[in-house]
């Protein structure tokens, strides 16, 4: 490789798209330096080969590609990483960020918004795809805390036990909880755990 050409690890398990983005590559100054098809196997090329920028799909067999960048992020992996989805996606830029990601793309959208794209985001510069709406008013990051509760939740424990092992009272467990579930826009549990899985924040 030469020292202009940037290497692109892409994370995709659908061959159509892979074949996609291998054309969209050609004749520029982006070549593929691997293709994995599941999280776990990016995780092993990142770590293994040289990557200038990631191009990762939103769906993955073995999960979300929010938790692929962020957990490259935890281990101190700082490559620059574009998230791929088919579809326009209230709150996928939002999402996108919130994980670490440098920008968001479209499967549907054409290969020269792909190549700038990708570009950008190794350039250092924010390259979120503005077809996707924004999330709804009130919706915003989860804090640290508020994201401590809905770990515990999605657990199984209980308002007082949430209490017993944050050492708060009741009162501040209800706040929490109302505040988490209204940015995640659901009213129960189950739903709260459901987005959160969907945005990648567990």
């Amino acid at each position: 490789m030469s020292t202009n050409e940037l290497s692109v690890l892409l994370v995709e398990d659908d061959a159509m798209v892979s074949g996609w983005v291998r054309l969209a590559l050609e004749g520029s100054e982006l070549r593929l330096a691997g293709i994995a098809t599941s999280a776990a196997e990016a995780l092993q090329l990142a770590q293994r080969r040289h990557v200038d920028v990631l191009l990762v799909d939103y769906r993955l067999p073995d999960g979300r590609g929010t938790e692929l960048v962020r957990e490259l992020r935890r281990l101190g992996m700082g490559v620059p990483a574009v998230l791929m989805t088919a579809n326009e996606e209230r709150g996928f830029n939002e999402a996108a960020r919130e994980a670490g990601a440098q920008g968001t793309v479209l499967k549907t959208g054409r290969a020269d918004e792909l190549l700038e794209s990708l570009r950008r985001a190794h350039s250092g510069s924010e390259t979120y795809d503005g077809r996707h709406p924004q999330r709804a008013p009130g919706r915003g990051a989860l804090s640290p805390r508020e994201r401590e509760v809905l770990r515990l939740v999605a657990d199984g424990s209980t308002n007082v036990e949430i209490a017993t092992k944050l050492g708060v009272g009741g009162e501040t467990v209800k706040t929490l909880l109302a505040r988490t579930f209204a940015k995640l826009g659901v009213r129960r549990r189950a739903e709260a755990v459901a987005a959160a899985h969907e945005r990648g924040l567990l």
